[in-house]
């Protein structure tokens, strides 16, 4: 009986033994993992570049109104009434919609006899519209008329594109390229090979370029010329290669 529990105490250790040795032999690649080859999305070379494209604007935006001084507060907004009713109408007289017609400003304010601060001498109103003028040969004319018709202000003018997208796409696609070129020179001087597009970024979108135009006092005598020109349309994207 004892030498049998002895018998079975030695196997028993004998196992626990194994068992302990097999544990060990697991445990160890996992504590000893081998090292991995570095990230390739790591390597990479980014470039930030600019593409521009010159293009001439379809569209201008005049802003035009009246500011005008009366007695009392009726008498003001019936002169203004007056003289805006016949700029929109001189205005759609030379071509120009309905829908291209808004208003941008409306003020009415009192002003002061001189040397009182309490004392009401009379009231100025200001009606100030945003006209969109899309045949731009007609611009000059616009502007004249709008005058003649009893605009006391115009305020400026900017030009545009109708449709902007397509010019600012071009301007994108000569940024992309002028930041390969970068890259690959870049590339070159460091002694490694320039891979694929990682990623592109805009940061730096396009804005539209405004003009002034004189005020309206001095528009009096002779047709108004306008302009036209060009206008360069640039973004600035961030461009990221893989060298590989």
């Amino acid at each position: 009986m004892t030498q049998s529990i002895r018998t079975f105490g030695a196997f028993a250790l004998g196992a626990l033994v194994v068992a302990v040795a097999a544990l060990s032999v697991r445990v160890g690649p996992t504590t000893a993992a081998p090292a991995t080859a570095a990230d390739p999305a790591t390597h990479t070379i980014s470039v930030s570049a600019t593409g521009k494209v010159t293009v001439v604007p379809d569209v201008a935006r005049v802003t035009l109104g009246v500011t005008i001084t009366k007695a009392n507060v009726k008498s003001a907004r019936a002169s203004a009434a007056s003289a805006m009713t016949n700029i929109i109408a001189a205005v759609k007289a030379q071509g120009v919609v309905d829908a291209d017609i808004q208003t941008v400003g409306l003020s009415l304010y009192p002003q002061y006899a001189s040397g009182s601060s309490t004392r009401i001498a009379g009231y100025t109103i200001s009606n100030q519209l945003q006209i969109t003028i899309r045949d731009l040969d007609k611009t000059g004319d616009v502007v004249d008329a709008a005058t003649a018709k009893g605009a006391t202000d115009v305020n400026g003018i900017s030009f545009e594109l109708a449709d902007p997208a397509k010019a600012m796409n071009d301007a994108r696609a000569n940024a992309v390229a002028a930041a390969q070129v970068s890259a690959q020179a870049m590339a070159t001087a460091g002694h490694v090979t320039l891979g694929s597009v990682v990623s592109i970024s805009d940061t730096n979108p396009a804005t539209p370029i405004y003009y002034g135009t004189p005020r309206a006092a001095a528009l009096d005598s002779a047709a108004t010329p306008i302009k036209v020109g060009t206008q360069d349309m640039s973004v600035q994207l961030t461009v990221v290669f893989e060298i590989v």
